[in-house]
């Protein structure tokens, strides 16, 4: 079984410029700069985007927005510099902004492996319930005071397919590392 490399540096190491934060600020409508984000905001089709550091010997990442139409309004979205697609965000490396395909990004959930998942899903559901203890495999907890019973079927149905999946998983991961 081939394992895939884990990467290094995830989405939330890096600082990100989110378009939205900007257009509730109203930085489109004038003219604006953002000083502890290190951003001009001059016009509606484009943002400078300075490193970390003096200003005045340094030339700004000019990224271009772009404005789509909507039933109720425009919305506008950044140009990514690498790929030319619309995006909402943008993550700085301290030397250019790109979006998470380019600066090759990952999430946390995306470094671990199903199986880790599933335990995840299955820990944090228990909890839920009371049951701090519990592995998957163990009975389930009794519904917690206060909680209707429609409501702990439905999470005991999702629980019960979970824990199955990572029983499933387990012994084929075994299977496959056995020595022959």
């Amino acid at each position: 079984m081939r394992h895939r490399k884990l990467h290094p540096i995830t989405d939330d190491m890096r600082r990100i410029i989110d378009i939205r934060v900007l257009t509730k600020a109203g930085a489109f409508k004038r003219p604006m700069r953002f000083p502890f984000q290190h951003l001009d905001v001059p016009a509606h089709d484009h943002i400078r985007v300075f490193r970390v550091g003096d200003k005045s010997r340094q030339s700004p990442q000019i990224v271009a927005v772009t404005w789509r139409k909507l039933r109720y309004g425009l919305r506008p979205f950044f140009i990514c510099s690498r790929c030319n697609k619309r995006r909402v965000l943008l993550y700085f490396d301290t030397l250019q902004a790109y979006c998470r395909c380019c600066a090759d990004l990952w999430f946390r959930s995306q470094q671990l492996r199903r199986r880790t998942r599933l335990l995840h899903r299955s820990r944090r559901m228990r909890v839920s319930l009371g049951d701090e203890k519990g592995l998957p495999g163990n009975p389930f907890p009794a519904r917690p005071h206060r909680q209707t019973r429609q409501r702990y079927q439905r999470i005991i149905a999702k629980l019960k397919t979970i824990e199955q999946q990572y029983m499933r998983i387990g012994p084929q991961m075994a299977a496959s590392h056995a020595p022959e």
